[in-house]
């Protein structure tokens, strides 16, 4: 029997992330690299500033600086002639925000999500809308190819902290925090960061060489 989360939304994206680490040839031991799997669903990932680059300055400006917090990334909904969709993610977005941002518009692709309609994201720059359960089964999946249960369970059940697992995992704070909650593990997490933290206040005490005192850890 799969080991699977504890609520029946996560359940059902379990499956899924675990076919998308496979097609990315990954173990579920390994970071993985959602560029990779991006070409692998037949995603060309593009250099926004390059993608922008037939654009006016101030169009420009106004996507990567003025509006940039209003736009995670993209995908083009005309794919070119060898069937591969160009997409775009903000180079002014963290790293690891750019993470779950590319997985979502992998798992849109791998999904076979059907787009609702266009949006205009500026003048001449058209991507594609999705339903909104589109979009949480996307996040969902996506944050599940990232941190896969069969890992992040066992950071919880540690009372692994919230920060440690992200420098894990290679994610935000903010991801892992969706992961417990999404998965029904928040009061297990409790409990286990409960655990750890009377463990610490009852370990013992040493004394180092000059006299100061020190808890184990």
């Amino acid at each position: 029997m799969a080991f699977l989360p504890f609520s029946q939304r996560a359940q059902a994206w379990e499956p899924i992330a675990v076919q998308l680490r496979r097609l990315s040839g990954v173990s579920s031991e390994e970071l993985i690299d959602p560029a990779v799997l991006a070409e692998r669903v037949g995603l060309y990932l593009v250099d926004a500033n390059a993608a922008l680059e037939g654009f006016s300055k101030a169009d420009r400006d106004h996507l990567l600086v003025t509006a940039s917090d209003s736009w995670s990334g993209g995908v083009f909904p005309t794919p070119l002639p060898n069937g591969k969709c160009i997409c775009i993610i903000n180079p002014n977005h963290h790293r690891r925000r750019n993470r779950i941002t590319l997985m979502e518009e992998v798992v849109h692709i791998h999904r076979k999500h059907r787009p609702s309609g266009l949006k205009d994201v500026m003048p001449g720059l058209r991507v594609r809308e999705y339903h909104k359960d589109h979009e949480t089964e996307a996040y969902g999946v996506g944050a599940a190819v990232l941190l896969p249960w069969s890992q992040f369970y066992h950071q919880l059940d540690a009372g692994t902290p919230v920060a440690d697992i992200a420098e894990a995992f290679d994610v935000t704070e903010a991801l892992i925090q969706y992961r417990i909650k999404v998965t029904a593990a928040t009061n297990l997490y409790r409990n286990r960061l409960t655990q750890r933290a009377v463990t610490r206040r009852h370990q013992p005490v040493r004394t180092s060489a000059t006299g100061s005192s020190t808890r184990a850890v």
